[in-house]
């Protein structure tokens, strides 16, 4: 008879735990010379379902477009996995503030991204992503998020 896995603690993981709730911030959009490509404000949701993650990012510009995208991931012993249509990728916690993710999108095969997230404070944290396309690095975004639930 199969059962279902029983629940990861996310204890386990204190730095990814930490991760949990409403980030309220700013993303921004650089290529490699520097220029300012695009900005936008941020609202994400996070939290778990047992095993399951559960992201729900909203975008805002300033001429009140708006995009809502969700980001479903899975805990693993010592990880956090994203298998979905839009991208896979692995999540892990280097040090006692940091958690890097590599992974690629589905429907550009020639892209991956890498993300640093740093927990500066239990309420502050900044992200960079680094764009590579075709193995160059091509645009760099600089995310500054306040928790705010």
């Amino acid at each position: 008879m199969n059962s279902a896995p029983a629940p990861l603690n996310i204890e386990t993981m204190p730095v990814l735990a930490k991760h949990l709730g409403v980030w309220e911030g700013t993303y921004s959009y650089f290529d490699m010379d520097g220029n300012l490509l695009d900005r936008h404000k941020s609202r994400l949701e996070i939290g778990i379902d047992g095993n399951a993650w559960v992201q729900r990012n909203i975008y805002t510009w300033d001429d009140g477009r708006q995009e809502i995208k969700e980001f479903p991931g899975q805990l693993e012993p010592g990880f956090l996995s994203y298998d979905n249509e839009k991208f896979w990728g692995i999540a892990r916690e280097s040090g006692d503030r940091t958690i890097i993710l590599t992974f690629k999108y589905k429907d550009k095969p020639d892209w991956w991204l890498n993300e640093i997230i740093t927990l500066v404070t239990d309420t502050y944290r900044g992200r960079t992503w680094q764009y590579f396309q075709n193995d160059v690095f091509v645009k760099l975004c600089v995310i500054a998020e306040h928790k705010v639930a």
